[in-house]
């Protein structure tokens, strides 16, 4: 008989397509003193990747360049029957690649702000000046469907 964890947790595919239409992902790196440093971030999957492009001088930039380790959770739900969401931990990548961030922000931008890559072209291509991209690499990924159990608390 299956366990719990092998009735709510996603298939490969079922994470590729809750990953490509959720809308915020929780970002985590570690601070200099060892603490966590979380933050909501707007991404793109390319590649079958999480891209996300910031600031150069962002802290986040600044913990990744020094311990690449950390962690992304996208989920949703309110009640316990209808929690879901993806968790990974891996490394970043700081990549300082005006193209790829252009990538990123057009992809972001027709998923967050609904317009066109043709409306969209003139603010990402100003916007991603002083920007990197971000690339999470995962190696290890949890994830979960509570609608999936019968008679789960609401």
């Amino acid at each position: 008989m299956a366990n719990v964890r092998d009735q709510i947790q996603l298939t490969d595919d079922e994470i590729r397509d809750y990953l490509e239409r959720s809308k915020t992902v929780i970002m985590g790196t570690i601070n200099h003193d060892g603490w966590p440093h979380l933050v909501p971030m707007w991404y793109s999957m390319l590649e079958g990747k999480v891209h996300m492009h910031t600031y150069k001088t962002s802290q986040k930039v600044v913990n990744i360049q020094r311990d690449a380790r950390g962690s992304i959770l996208v989920e949703d739900g309110t009640t316990y029957n209808e929690l879901r969401g993806v968790f990974m931990r891996g490394r970043f990548e700081v990549r300082d690649d005006q193209d790829l961030c252009y990538a990123i922000g057009i992809k972001s931008a027709v998923k967050y702000m609904e317009v066109t890559e043709e409306q969209a072209s003139p603010f990402v291509r100003h916007q991603v000046r002083k920007r990197v991209a971000l690339i999470f690499h995962p190696e290890k990924v949890s994830s979960w469907d509570h609608r999936r159990l019968v008679g789960a608390p609401g």
